[in-house]
């Protein structure tokens, strides 16, 4: 069933929402899989989300699960959290964690340039919320939001654990830095060493930004956005030493956060079912050194142009989308000792791609429906082709079945191809579960 959340807070309405409790199981299905400790897992998960159209002050999207026997899988994940308060027909207050249209190039593409990513699965991203206090008026023909908070959330990837020096083989989407380096033409063990921030010294970081659509959602539409904020990738500092008594190298690893500002341009026209349009992204990373040591290797970011051309049609049954992705600039440097042979930091999971995607829903009758999404990107730039496919069967309003599969071709990396997705090129995966809505 639905069930009703009552907050006893002046001023709250009712919040509707909707709970999914899951089971599903995951495997990796590569014959090339370097498992870490096995090559399928069972979970149960749950999730609870704000119904579409309630008109709740209390707004949620969070999902979670727990991983049978090996919890670096365990995940949670809130995409959203905010509360709204109407000041007019026309002006909204939102405080919390919320989503938006800032650039239709970060939303379809998932890059995380502007809003943050669920990373727990990297060829499967999940775009979460901007985090602080949203002003936002709108009318027929514009909306106009302002952004400002003192609170910054990164990206949130797989989760690691380092023990003894050594990180441990519990998650098959966390990829392992070199456990050896050649010193004096010999292979040398190495080990590592986290030296992660207080938690106040990542959180406590200010942003602002504003952005204004003008146009008719039904034709012509432009849209300009500005935010200035921490970036959602930590920037990687390391360095090294080699113990003599023990002839191994020993690496200190640092995160930090750096700051970027973005300037975004949307235009796009809709005749009917066909919809058209171009957007892009200034990404302009401080130039500033992340850190004031000069012992820290560290990465040094260049400026970006982002730029998506992108055409879809939609009647209500089926869409097609086709879109293109070049990213100008952007690439990544390293300054310092220690250097490795590849950036420890990717700003972007890769640079050139296109993509085509089929969205279908079609009822099957008292309430069965089938909905299903398939995508094929690929890049001759950065040598990878990536199928995904997402369905569910929905049975009821209460139970439903559903599946994904991911499956990935990709090349070696280098100075000049960095691919963030490279890495997981034997992490073919095939999902199946079942759903039950109370």
């Amino acid at each position: 069933m639905i069930f009703w959340a009552v907050l006893a807070l002046p001023g709250f309405a009712v919040a509707q929402v909707r709970t999914e409790m899951k089971l599903f199981s995951d495997s990796f299905i590569s014959p090339e899989f370097e498992a870490t400790q096995k090559n399928n897992y069972q979970f149960v998960g749950a999730a609870i989300k704000t119904e579409p159209f309630s008109d709740s002050a209390l707004r949620m999207d969070i999902s979670g699960g727990v991983a049978i026997g090996s919890p670096l899988l365990n995940y949670l994940n809130i995409s959203e959290l905010y509360v709204q308060t109407k000041q007019s027909d026309s002006e909204t207050f939102f405080i919390g964690r919320k989503k938006m249209l800032w650039s239709e190039l970060d939303a379809r593409w998932e890059l995380g340039v502007w809003e943050p990513l669920f990373k727990w699965n990297p060829l499967s991203p999940d775009r979460q919320g901007l985090s602080g206090i949203f002003w936002q008026t709108e009318g027929p023909t514009y909306n106009f939001t302002l952004f400002a908070s003192p609170i910054y959330i990164p990206s949130q990837g797989p989760s690691f654990e380092i023990e003894d020096g050594d990180f441990v083989r519990g998650n098959p989407w966390f990829h392992q830095p070199p456990q050896s380096v050649r010193i004096w033409d010999e292979a040398t063990e190495m080990q590592y060493n986290m030296n992660q921030p207080s938690t106040t010294e990542v959180v406590v970081q200010n942003s602002y930004g504003a952005k204004i659509a003008v146009g008719d959602p039904n034709g012509f539409k432009a849209q300009l956005s500005y935010v200035y904020k921490p970036d959602n990738t930590l920037a990687i500092g390391y360095q090294g030493s080699l113990d003599l008594s023990t002839l191994k190298g020993n690496v200190e690893l640092r995160p930090q956060v750096f700051y970027h500002s973005l300037t975004g341009a949307d235009v796009t026209y809709k005749a009917k079912n066909l919809r058209v349009g171009v957007s892009s992204i200034l990404d302009r990373p401080t130039k500033e050194k992340v850190f004031e040591e000069a012992d820290w290797t560290q990465p040094v970011f260049e400026d970006a142009l982002l730029v998506s051309p992108f055409i879809e049609w939609d009647n209500g049954w089926w869409a097609f989308n086709l879109m293109r992705l070049d990213i100008h600039g952007g690439r990544v440097t390293e300054v310092g000792a220690d250097r490795a042979n590849e950036p420890l930091t990717n700003l972007y999971p890769f640079y050139h791609a296109n993509q085509a995607s089929l969205l279908t829903s079609f009822s099957l009758g008292k309430a069965r429906r089938l909905i299903t999404k398939v995508s094929f990107t690929q890049s001759d730039e950065n040598d990878f082709q990536l199928f995904r496919m997402n369905a569910r069967l929905r049975f009821s309003g209460l139970w439903s079945f559903f599946g994904e599969m991911q499956m990935l071709k990709a090349g070696p990396t280098s100075q000049d191809n960095q691919n963030e997705l490279a890495q997981f090129a034997n992490n073919d995966r095939l999902m199946v579960g079942a759903a039950y809505v109370f």
